[in-house]
């Protein structure tokens, strides 16, 4: 590849000792956006975080906004809750508990089956 002044842009020895970053601001900006254009040094990078981490710590402890608490209107949540407590009509619950009960036994009963078919199994070697 043939780069303008021979220089390889993602080549990082390329900004190494200058402490900045070797993406220009604008380049990460949205367009129109209303950043000013102050740039970071690579050393203040943690000192900022360091701070950010310290306020957020107050912002969390403090909980949400009064204003976002108020919006929610919670007066039918108890009528929400009793409807959706019966969307599988009582008939269905019962027909699942009986095919359940019959289940259970259907199963016994296969169990049963494969012990007397081992056993008759090993009368049959016996016999012969």
């Amino acid at each position: 590849q043939d780069i303008p002044g021979g220089e390889d842009p993602a080549d990082p020895a390329r900004d190494r000792g200058t402490g900045r970053s070797r993406f220009p601001r604008d380049e990460l900006q949205p367009a129109g956006s209303s950043i000013s254009d102050t740039s970071v040094e690579a050393d203040d990078v943690l000192k900022i975080l360091t701070e950010f981490l310290r306020d957020f710590g107050k912002l969390r402890e403090d909980g949400p906004p009064k204003e976002i608490l108020d919006i929610r209107d919670n007066s039918k949540d108890g009528e929400y809750w009793e409807a959706l407590s019966h969307v599988i009509p009582e008939r269905t619950l019962k027909l699942w508990d009986a095919l359940g009960a019959a289940l259970l036994e259907y199963h016994k009963v296969l169990s049963r089956r494969a012990e007397l078919l081992s056993e008759a199994m090993v009368l049959q070697k016996q016999n012969s």
